[in-house]
């Protein structure tokens, strides 16, 4: 029997497409992490609201896909859909999270004690007298007029 030495594949006997000694194709990678920073960005946005310590996390990692898709699709001449929303939509994520996470720092004492007056308040008068007792001083650490917190207290 005589062997017969492998011949290359062709071209057109290959998945890709792609002549032999090429280099395979790599996946759009520069694409997919540019949606995959938009998607990460618009969550964190969200979520900087509603819990803010995830929409901090959130937002960096939108800020570096984004910027790593941008490098991407740069260094290839390609593009990078959704790359520079992704960006921007993390940056004011993260704004919103640094705030929100400065916010409580700075109020601490304040909040927790408000929230502990109210875990222990059994009526709405209760709750009125707590809110008598820290607004005021919510407000004077805020420089806020005196009553203002009246307004946007149900937020805390």
């Amino acid at each position: 029997m005589s062997e017969q030495p492998d011949r290359p594949a062709q071209p057109e006997d290959r998945p890709d497409g792609r002549p032999a000694g090429q280099p395979p194709a790599g996946p759009r990678q520069p694409q997919r992490s540019g949606w995959r920073a938009l998607w990460l960005g618009g969550i964190a946005l969200l979520t900087s609201f509603f819990f803010y310590p995830l929409g901090l996390v959130l937002g960096i990692a939108a800020l570096v896909v984004g910027v790593r898709a941008r490098r991407a699709a740069r260094a290839s001449a390609g593009s990078a859909p959704g790359a520079v929303p992704g960006i921007v939509l993390g940056s004011v994520g993260l704004a919103f999270s640094v705030l929100s996470v400065s916010l409580t720092v700075f109020l601490w004492s304040e909040l927790s004690g408000y929230q502990n007056c109210l875990g222990t308040a059994n009526t709405a008068t209760d709750e009125q007298t707590c809110q008598d007792e820290y607004y005021p001083k919510i407000e004077d650490k805020l420089g806020l007029p005196a009553g203002s917190m009246e307004e946007y207290g149900d937020l805390l």
